[in-house]
């Protein structure tokens, strides 16, 4: 077997390695790479193509009513319901299409009318319940609806029939002041309502015209929406679907099942909704049977059924079936427990335990009633609650419920209103069946056979139990839902295979992965979330610092021992005597001290601190409380009860009898996490042992060994998180972690740490020295081409008529470099806005509009909020609002939207790459620079002539081709001292050429390094005799030959 040990730190953006062999190291280095999402400006993760998704669906939905528009019209005329002329379309469409609605329902109308009315529905269909998309929709919804039941409402009072005929009422209508028709939340069933009616008085009169083919077409009458279906080419979809498909067809919303991930125990099967009654059941048995109680009185940890009583257990799952959720008091007063009981969820910081939420919703006040869900048979539950997740239509899942599920129809309503959880178990259907009646046996799910594991006993494998297919290198990752690991895991794969291509097959490797990695996203929000107020926390703690008589440093130090004092109540947990602020800070009178011995469990956090007297910090020594106390009854049962006070971890800390070094060692060598164990099977594939290291060990032994200082030029042991380098640390450090330096780790406590071999620092300080950092480069057409915004050309034609035949266009600005843009005027914040807005009279307007405000729109300054907005709107003289403005901007790289529109224009997106090309200028060759947009680059992959190369690399008109350089390409350059350094580009400048770099190891901040402003323009690079270069996975430096 290979002696080979390879150590991996993965994080959400680098990877640090470190390879051994026996006690030599024999390299380490560093990847980087671009996470795997994207930030919003709150710092909250989002899909990388998320804002590029919701644009594309937006121009998807536009371009289809578009699409159904034209193909209605065409559907109309070749029914001869609308004219085919171009001017008796003109004159058709002029005609009022409100009063031809109310009319439709009186009397005749001509083929040509009817065409004209099915149009005006067809434009705005009103809205149509998505029960999928909607169940988030919030106020705003809640408000949409309500709008919409009082537009019925006062339908209905004013004796209208359809929602035209009031519209019509409305327009011709008394009042001084006109109601605007448009802009009403309506819905679809009213539309169809109308066409109904509409077609039905209107067939009475072209029976032979109105046909049930042409009104339904073949299929017959459809409800929507519809997952579309494949249709013959000679089939017209005006044949298939007829003229009320064709206004009224919408897609149904659906998750394709290839997006619902398999059962992780039958891999044909897919997952289960949590919704589902056998995925609640199953979740309740699991948490019960995984319940252990810890009782004060004898410091043992019991099952539920060995401290409450037989049956106890069925008992608590009945008790949870009953309800949404239930508390922890709500449990220990149900079943008689004392306070002072604890349970093993509090230790996360868990409140209470998950009930049968789907049942409790039915069961609810807001639901059918415990009374009649009860009476509902169990397979027709099952039923009800798979057209309430599945079916998307509001009438079409009503019917549905009555039809088959015998709801009535009320009750059907109040069923599809409930929401019910979301998400898929990790099982399916077939595998909870399976394991469902050994949980009901009280097995807990995971063990090590069939006696002890609902597991085994139904015939499954733990996944580190089960056949991994073996590879000579690492395959194609697999599916991972956490796009931080998904990214990483490619890099690994990278790294891996390259190592094993140069040093051959790996003996061991050991991985410590970072903790947002493992992580779903919600709790990495939760995290980002509590970093925050913790961030706030010690800012208010350093404030308070700050205030006290004398001031007291704001270090992490005094920080930590307030957080801790103000955690105990100001009072010292051993003895339970007050300590004072005075006290607390530089007094010598009080010790943070650790529960459980430091060196004796290797066990630094929080958790394992408080704030005690020094006398009786002194008194208790290096033994656990237990240990110290223990014969003393009164003296404990005093520090348990000031204990109580504090969190459940801590709480166990103070009964633990005895400390176990070896079973604290293993815990750090075995991480259990769901993502670490998909990881571990990954590289499983390889067939070596495979160890997951924890990071506070790592922490320890790298401040133990003094690796920190490496990197430091002051020499401090803090560590250097500015350089990549520190990922390559780490990594060496988790290649040496095993429980043989767990146990040296703490037999040192803390002094003298011997170092893994003589020369073990300096070996690891060489490695560093010649260590280049691996940059990803990012090469690939992504991103938008060009920006969302779309301009206006002001200068129409290229060859304008004069001002003098277009009086209203006075003083417009006309000049093929300058563009309009629209704008909303709340958007306008300052004066110097004004200045831009294209048309002059609705600049007088708006600057007139700020001096009745008593703001001088001349001087330069903000503009109120609200100075635009609400009763503030401005108005033309005619009383028309002014809801947006013409913005004059200027700019030489605004380019056509399509080939050949002068019309829209648009700004590029990003720079994909610079170009270097020597040119002769007075007998010398000077570099000039040549930027390319991502649009450009774009069109040269997709360019036969380019044979898909993005750069052009000919040497031309432009001169001599040297290299070209993109975000995250390396190159080396020559410094004044004559250094050559490595370098990475950051950013491309198009107007001044310049590319912003930083050297390959700086990993500081942007907004850190934009302070530096480091640049360099052609003729720099040229000056220090640049060359591009690139790094392979392993950092091994070579010519780009660009």
């Amino acid at each position: 077997m290979s002696d080979l040990v390879l150590g991996l730190d993965i994080g959400p953006t680098s990877l640090g390695w470190a390879l051994f062999s026996k006690d030599t190291l024999i390299d380490c280095g560093v990847r980087i790479f671009p996470e795997g999402v994207d930030r919003d400006q709150q710092g909250g993760e989002k899909s990388k193509s998320q804002s590029r998704r919701v644009a594309r669906g937006i121009r998807r939905q536009v371009r289809r009513r578009a699409q159904r528009m034209r193909q209605l019209k065409d559907a109309l005329i070749k029914a001869g319901l609308f004219p085919a002329d171009l001017e008796a379309q003109t004159e058709i469409l002029a005609t009022d299409p409100y009063e031809l609605r109310a009319k439709a329902l009186l009397e005749e109308l001509t083929p040509h009318e009817i065409g004209r009315v099915l149009l005006h529905l067809a434009k705005r269909r009103g809205f149509l319940s998505n029960r999928t998309t909607d169940r988030g929709g919030g106020s705003e919804l809640k408000g949409i609806l309500a709008a919409m039941t009082q537009l019925q409402a006062e339908i209905a009072e004013r004796g209208c029939e359809t929602l035209g005929q009031y519209l019509h009422q409305l327009g011709v209508s008394d009042e001084d002041a006109l109601p605007r028709l448009r802009g009403r939340h309506t819905l679809r069933a009213m539309y169809e309502d109308e066409f109904d009616k509409i077609w039905e008085r209107q067939s009475s009169f072209h029976a032979e015209l109105l046909t049930e083919a042409l009104r339904y077409g073949s299929e017959g009458k459809k409800s929507y929406p519809l997952i579309p279906e494949a249709r013959r080419k000679e089939e017209t979809l005006l044949k298939r679907f007829g003229l009320h498909g064709l206004i009224f067809f919408q897609r149904k919303m659906y998750w394709p099942k290839s997006m619902i991930g398999r059962c992780d125990l039958e891999p044909k099967e897919k997952r289960c909704a949590k919704a589902d009654r056998l995925a609640q059941r199953f979740r309740i048995l699991q948490e019960v049977n995984n319940l252990r109680l810890f009782s004060p009185a004898d410091r043992k940890e019991y099952s539920f059924v060995e401290l409450v009583g037989a049956d106890a257990d069925k008992k608590l799952v009945a008790y949870l079936s009953e309800a949404k959720e239930r508390t922890f008091p709500q449990i220990r007063k149900k079943f008689g427990l004392p306070e002072s009981v604890a349970f093993n969820y509090e230790r996360g910081e868990r409140s209470k335990l998950k009930g049968h939420e789907t049942d409790a919703l039915f069961n609810g006040k807001n639901g059918l009633g415990k009374k009649r869900w009860n009476n509902i048979a169990d397979d027709v539950k099952d039923e009800i609650i798979r057209i309430v997740l599945e079916e998307d239509r509001e009438d079409v899942a009503i019917e549905k419920l009555t039809n088959q599920c015998g709801l009535t129809s009320d009750e059907a309503a109040i069923a599809i209103a409930l929401h019910l959880p979301a998400g898929y178990s990790n099982y399916s259907r077939v595998a909870i069946r399976n394991l469902l009646p050994h949980l009901e046996a009280g097995m807990p799910l995971m063990g090590n056979d069939a006696s002890d594991s609902a597991l085994h006993a139904a015939g499954y494998l733990r996944p580190d139990e089960r056949e991994v297919r073996q590879y000579e290198k690492l395959p194609e990752p697999p599916e991972v839902p956490n796009p931080l690991v998904r990214q990483a895991l490619y890099e690994v794969r990278k790294v891996v295979n390259a190592l094993i291509r140069v040093h051959g097959r790996l003996g061991t490797i050991r991985v410590e992965l970072a903790r947002e990695a493992k992580k779903s996203a919600e709790e990495r929000t939760q995290i980002r979330i509590a970093n925050a107020k913790r961030e706030r926390e010690n800012a208010a703690i350093a404030k308070t610092l700050q205030e006290l008589k004398p001031p007291v440093r704001s270090t992490r130090r005094n920080i930590q021992r307030y957080l801790l004092w103000q955690e105990q109540g100001g009072v010292c947990i051993y003895t339970g005597k007050a300590i004072s602020q005075a006290q607390l800070f530089d007094s010598g009178e009080v010790d943070v001290d650790h529960i459980l011995p430091r060196w004796r469990s290797l066990d630094d956090s929080m958790a394992n601190k408080v704030i005690a007297h020094r006398t009786a910090n002194n008194e208790k020594g290096d033994k656990t409380p237990w240990e110290w106390l223990g014969h003393d009854k009164s003296r404990f049962d005093e520090l348990l009860l000031r204990a109580q006070r504090l969190s459940y971890g801590k709480r166990q800390r103070f009964v633990q009898e005895h400390v176990e070094l070896s079973e604290f060692v293993e815990r750090q060598l075995r991480d259990t996490t769901y993502i670490s164990r998909l990881v571990v099977q990954y590289l499983k594939g390889l067939g070596v042992p495979i160890t997951t290291v924890k990071g506070p060990m790592t922490a320890e032994l790298r401040h133990q060994w003094g690796l920190n200082a490496l990197l430091n030029a002051d020499g401090s042991q803090r560590k250097n998180r500015a350089d990549h380098r520190h990922h390559a640390i780490d990594a060496v450090v988790v290649g040496l972690t095993d429980a043989k330096r767990l146990h040296a780790l703490a037999k040192a406590r803390g002094r003298d740490m011997e170092f893994p071999w003589p020369k073990f620092r300096s070996d690891v300080a060489d490695a560093l020295g010649r260590l280049k950092v691996s940059h990803r480069v990012r090469r690939r057409i992504q991103g938008a081409l060009h920006e969302a915004t779309i301009y206006g050309a002001t200068q129409k034609a290229e060859t304008p008529r004069p001002q003098a035949d277009r009086p209203w266009a006075k003083g417009w600005v006309e000049d093929p470099q300058v563009v309009v843009r629209r704008k909303a005027v709340t958007d306008l914040t300052n004066t110097k806005h004004l200045e831009k807005v294209r048309d002059v009279t609705i600049r007088r307007i708006l600057q007139d509009h700020l001096r009745q405000r008593q703001i001088d729109p001349t001087k330069p300054g903000a503009i109120p909020k609200d100075a635009f907005s609400g009763e503030n709107a401005p108005q033309m003289p005619s009383g028309t609002p002014i809801k947006k403005v013409r913005m004059v901007e200027e700019g030489q790289t605004f380019r056509p939207l399509r080939e050949g529109d002068r019309l829209q224009l648009t700004k590029p997106g990003s720079n994909h790459h610079i170009s270097y090309f020597a040119v002769e200028e007075k007998g010398e060759e000077v570099w000039k620079g040549s930027v390319t947009v991502m649009w450009d680059a774009a069109r040269r992959a997709k360019d036969a002539e380019a044979c898909g190369n993005m750069v052009a690399r000919d040497d031309g008109a432009e001169g001599r081709f040297v290299m070209s350089l993109s975000i995250g390409e390396m190159f080396e350059m020559t410094q004044d001292d004559g250094e050559i350094i490595l370098c990475v580009v950051r950013k491309i400048d198009q107007r001044s050429k310049r590319v912003y770099y930083k050297r390959h190891t700086d990993a500081r901040p942007v907004a850190e390094i934009n302070k530096d402003n480091l640049y360099l323009t052609p003729k720099n690079l040229q000056q220090r005799e640049a060359r591009k270069v690139t790094a392979t996975p392993l950092g091994q430096i070579r010519d780009a030959n660009d």
